[in-house]
C-alpha cells in the first residue's frame, strides 16, 4: 500500500533497492517468489540488523526466545527447509534502520499479500481521513476490527497518536503481519487473532475503524456463532439482506460506547438496493447512521465497485451526505486523496455545498432509505462513453389503456397464448411466469403487443421498475398502460446491459432526475429519449450482461426453492402419525 504520494522520497531512501536485494538473494536461490516470503526475509534482515545476529541460527534462536510463539512460527517458515533465507550481511547490512521502517510502513508486497484468503489493505489515505473524520484523541480507545495486515493501526502511529489501541482479525498470518508492522513502527497496539462476531460484549471502544470483507454472502455466515443468531433475533431484516456488511455494521454497534463514533467501508450496492431496504430503514430510524461518504472511484485496488465511507454513532436525527467521488487525485491505475482532498472531505462535514447536504429522515422514507449521496444532491452525473437513449432506440410505445371493467371482460382462465403484464407483475426486475390469459381480442392492440428482448420501463410511480421480455414460441405479450415499451437497436445495445444500467443506483438515480410529479412520479417519452446512457463497446456490454444475467438466474433458481419450500409447509401438518 505504497502511497503514490509519497513514494519518490521513499524510494530515494533506499526502500525499492532493499525490496530489490532481498528479491534478488530469493531468485538466486531458486526460490519461487512469493510476498509473505519476502517479507519475513525483510523482518528476519532487520532483526539481524538491528541485534546484531549474524546467522540464521542465531536469528531462529533469538525469535524463539524474544517473541510468543506464533511468532516463531510464522516467520521459521522463511528461515528453514526449502525457504531458508542466507541473511548475508553484506548485502543487508548496508541499509539503515530507517529504510527498513519505511519497508513495513508502506510495504508495496502487501498489496498482494494474502489475497487468496482474502486480506487486503486499507489505502494509507483513507486511513487518514477515517482519524480525522474519526476525530482522535489522546484519550480515546480506539479499534481496528478486521485489522487485516495492520495499515490503519499503522497509520495511528505515525500520525503520533497517543490513543489506545486494539485489533482483531479472523486471518493469523494477516494477524502476525499487523503486529510485526506495528512492533517496528513503535506501536503498543493489541492485536488478536479471532472472529469480530466472538468478540466479548466487554470490549467496547470510543472510535472503531473496520474495512471488513466486502461481498461475502449471507449464508456463509448464517449460523457462525450465537451472537450472529442473536443479531438475526433483533433483526430479522437482515436475513433477506443480499450481502453481510449490515450484519458487520450491527455487530459493530454493539462495540461502539454511547459517545462514541465508528467509520465503515461499504460496497455502495449496499447502501441503495432493494433488498437491503428494511435493515437501512431500521439503522435510520435507530438513529445509528451520522454521514455517508461517497469515495472516489479505485481508491482500494482489489475493489472494482464504487465504495462508500459510512459513519456510525448514536442519537442521529438526520444523516449527512457527501459526494467526494471527484475530490482526489487519480492515478494511472489507483486514486489516492491528498492531505488537501482530506482537509476538504472532512470540511463537508459541516458546510452545505454542491457536495454536501443533510437529509432528514423524511426525505429519507420518501427515497426508500437510499443511503447514496448522489440521490440527494443536484450534481451532474458522470457516465462515461455516453450517448442519448434515443439514438440507441427503434421504436417506443406505451402499453394498451386497458380499463378495469374492459379487463374482467377479456380475462379467462383458458391458456389462450395471450398473456396481459401489468406492473404488479414485475418483482425485482423478473416477470412473472402467471400472468392473465385475455382472449378476444380487438386487432386495434396488435401495436401493444411486446416483442422479443423488448424493454420494459414503469412510467408512473418510485422507484421505476425495469425488465427485459423473453417471449416463448407461440405466446404473445400485450403491455399495461403504465409501461414503456422500447425496441433496442441491438447492433449497438445488448437489452440486458440496458437493464443493468437502469438497475444501478446511478440509472435509478438518473430517471429519478428526469422524473416530475412530487406525490406519483412519471416520466415522459421526450425526457426519457434524451437521458444519456453509457454505452461502451459491444464486447464491453456483452460481459456485463452476461453477469448481471447469471446472477438473475441465481434469483430464479433460489425463487423456485422458496416456492417449493413453501408448499412443503403445506403439507406437514399431518405427517406424522
Amino acid at each position: 500500500m505504497l502511497d503514490i504520494l509519497d513514494y519518490p522520497s521513499v524510494e530515494y531512501r533506499g526502500y525499492r533497492e532493499l525490496e530489490w536485494t532481498l528479491n534478488q538473494i530469493l531468485s538466486e536461490m531458486g526460490k519461487e517468489w512469493h510476498s509473505n516470503i519476502l517479507f519475513t526475509a525483510v523482518y528476519g534482515a532487520y532483526l539481524c540488523q538491528k541485534y546484531k545476529v549474524n546467522t540464521p541460527e542465531e536469528l531462529e534462536n533469538f525469535i524463539k526466545k524474544q517473541y510468543p510463539e506464533r511468532r516463531y512460527y510464522y516467520v521459521n517458515a522463511s528461515l528453514k527447509g526449502d525457504y531458508a533465507i542466507p541473511f548475508d550481511l553484506n548485502n543487508t547490512g548496508k541499509f539503515t534502520e530507517e529504510t527498513y521502517i519505511n519497508y513495513f510502513k508502506y510495504c508495496s508486497v502487501l498489496d498482494v499479500l494474502y489475497r487468496d484468503d482474502g486480506a487486503y489493505g486499507t489505502p494509507y489515505s483513507v486511513s487518514e481521513l477515517t482519524s480525522k473524520v474519526l476525530d482522535i484523541k489522546k484519550t480515546d480507545y480506539v479499534a481496528d476490527l478486521c485489522c487485516g495486515i495492520g495499515d490503519y493501526l499503522c497509520q495511528l502511529i505515525l500520525s503520533g497518536s497517543k490513543a489506545g489501541s486494539y485489533g482483531i482479525d479472523i486471518n493469523t498470518e494477516a494477524v502476525e503481519v499487523a503486529s510485526i508492522r506495528t512492533e517496528v513502527l513503535g506501536g503498543k497496539s493489541e492485536i488478536e487473532q479471532g472472529d469480530l462476531f466472538d468478540l466479548s460484549s466487554e470490549r467496547v471502544f470510543d472510535k472503531i475503524f473496520s474495512n471488513y470483507p466486502i461481498g461475502i454472502p449471507m449464508k456463509e455466515i448464517v449460523g457462525r456463532n450465537t451472537e450472529i443468531d442473536e443479531l438475526f433475533k433483533e433483526l430479522p431484516d437482515l436475513r433477506r439482506a443480499t450481502s453481510s456488511e449490515w450484519l458487520f455494521n450491527a455487530q459493530i454497534i454493539k462495540h461502539l460506547k454511547k459517545n462514541g463514533k465508528a467509520v465503515v467501508i461499504m460496497n455502495n450496492g449496499s447502501t441503495w438496493n432493494s433488498l437491503n431496504k428494511k435493515i437501512r430503514e431500521h439503522f435510520v430510524r435507530e438513529g445509528f447512521i451520522e454521514a455517508v461518504i461517497a469515495l472516489p472511484p479505485r481508491m482500494f485496488s482489489h475493489i472494482q465497485a464504487a465504495t462508500d465511507m459510512v459513519v456510525l454513532s448514536y442519537d442521529n436525527k438526520s444523516v449527512r451526505m457527501i459526494d467526494a467521488s471527484e475530490i482526489c487525485v487519480k492515478g494511472r491505475r489507483q486514486t489516492e486523496l491528498s492531505d488537501e482532498n482530506i482537509a476538504e472531505i472532512v470540511s463537508l462535514l459541516k458546510k452545505d455545498s454542491e457536495r454536501a447536504v443533510t437529509v432528514d429522515i423524511n426525505t429519507l422514507k420518501e427515497n426508500e432509505y437510499v443511503l447514496n449521496p448522489a440521490r440527494y444532491l443536484d450534481t451532474p452525473l458522470e457516465i462515461e462513453d455516453g450517448v442519448t437513449f434515443g439514438s440507441i432506440i427503434k421504436h417506443i410505445t406505451r402499453g394498451a389503456q386497458l380499463s378495469a371493467r374492459e379487463l374482467d371482460q377479456l380475462v379467462t382462465d383458458e391458456n389462450t397464448g395471450i398473456k396481459y403484464l401489468m406492473l404488479s407483475d414485475i418483482q425485482n426486475g423478473i416477470i412473472s411466469d402467471d400472468l392473465k390469459n385475455l382472449t378476444g381480442l380487438d386487432a386495434k392492440y396488435d401495436r401493444y403487443f411486446i416483442h422479443d428482448k423488448s424493454l420494459l420501463l414503469s412510467k408512473n410511480g418510485a422507484p421505476f421498475k425495469v425488465a427485459i421480455a423473453e417471449i416463448n414460441d407461440g405466446e404473445r405479450i400485450l403491455g399495461n398502460g403504465n409501461l414503456f415499451i422500447i425496441e433496442l437497436d441491438e447492433k449497438k445495445a445488448n437489452p440486458y446491459y440496458i437493464k443493468a444500467f437502469f438497475n444501478s443506483e446511478i440509472g435509478i438515480t438518473s430517471l429519478k432526475k428526469i422524473a416530475v410529479g412530487a406525490t406519483i412520479p412519471n416520466i415522459a417519452a421526450e425526457s426519457l429519449k434524451k437521458l444519456i446512457v453509457p454505452l461502451p463497446s459491444l464486447e464491453k456490454q456483452n460481459e456485463v450482461a452476461e453477469m448481471y444475467q447469471s446472477k438473475v438466474d441465481e434469483i430464479k433458481v433460489l425463487q423456485l426453492r422458496l416456492k417449493k419450500a413453501q408448499e412443503d409447509l403445506k403439507g406437514i401438518f399431518g405427517e406424522v402419525d
